[in-house]
């Protein structure tokens, strides 16, 4: 095998690996999504705070997105806080808005908002990990066709 063939392996070899992860990933935080929205309490909350995304290590400008922090009531009455992690440039929310929220009765912790915060993550992974898939994975079984029948 030559340097082109090896470096092409490599290359195949990655896209296969990240893309399978990525699609696991994908799955994973559907289904996380899933079970919150399907078995969980829809409840009304509301938005009490734009929380500003912070900075990444060696960033020198000041982040310009935002995510909602939502405060809503457990079905006992108990306050609660969701910070999304879904950060926008343009402002979805307003301070104030009242929006749909689900969360799991006995982890109030773990909640989702009706939108982006349920579907997001798992597009994004889903969409990159199945578009490397589907070219990591048939040249990976070109390269294994063509060192099976030369």
């Amino acid at each position: 095998m030559d340097l082109k063939e090896k470096i092409s392996l490599i290359v195949c070899m990655i896209l296969c690996i990240c893309g399978t992860i990525f699609a696991i990933i994908a799955i994973r935080e559907y289904r996380s999504s899933g079970v919150i929205v399907r078995t969980g309490i829809q409840t009304k909350g509301v938005v009490v705070e734009m929380e500003r995304r912070p900075r990444k290590v060696g960033e020198n400008t000041t982040p310009n997105s935002f995510a909602p922090v939502v405060l809503f009531l457990n079905e006992t009455g108990t306050q609660h806080k969701y910070y999304s992690q879904l950060y926008t440039a343009i402002p979805t929310y307003e301070i104030g808005q009242k929006v749909d929220i689900w969360y799991l009765p006995d982890e109030p912790q773990k909640a989702t908002l009706n939108g982006g915060d349920a579907w997001v993550l798992p597009l994004v992974f889903g969409l990159f990990g199945g578009i490397m898939c589907l070219i990591g994975y048939p040249w990976l079984f070109s390269i294994i066709r063509q060192k099976m029948f030369s």
